[in-house]
């Protein structure tokens, strides 16, 4: 993993064989170095905050390791879909404490030369509230 591309703070994802990790972080924290030496357990990270995401991916074969941000990719259009997360044990949003949480998701569209459209990558964006 190249962590140098990761952003400074902001919300993590990970998916770990065994459990899912979704939590605010801090790069210099010993928090993320101990969920980050878990490695062989790991299926699925995402490090992300309102502007970039850092991706890395185990498949059968081999590895996807990314950093996806606004301004490296060519797009013709985006959408946003916003999801609203829930503690472990919560299962409606009432159950929060007044506090709504949520993050977003950016869709990069293009359209191809039949003006059909292509979600051609996406990111995590974190929400401040």
């Amino acid at each position: 993993m190249n962590l140098s591309n990761i952003p400074e703070q902001g919300m993590i994802y990970a998916l770990y064989r065994e459990r899912v990790v979704y939590q605010p972080y801090k790069k210099e924290d010993q928090e993320l170095e101990k969920l980050l030496a878990e490695e062989e357990n790991l299926l699925e990270l995402h490090l992300f905050d309102d502007v970039k995401e850092y991706r890395y991916i185990k498949k059968r074969q081999g590895t996807v390791e990314v950093c996806v941000e606004d301004s490296a990719l060519s797009f013709d259009d985006s959408y946003v879909e916003r999801i609203y997360t829930l503690d472990a044990g919560e299962e409606n949003l009432e159950e929060h404490d007044g506090k709504i949480r949520c993050i977003e998701v950016v869709n990069y569209i293009t359209y191809d030369e039949n003006d059909m459209i292509k979600i051609s990558d996406y990111r995590l964006k974190e929400v401040k509230a």
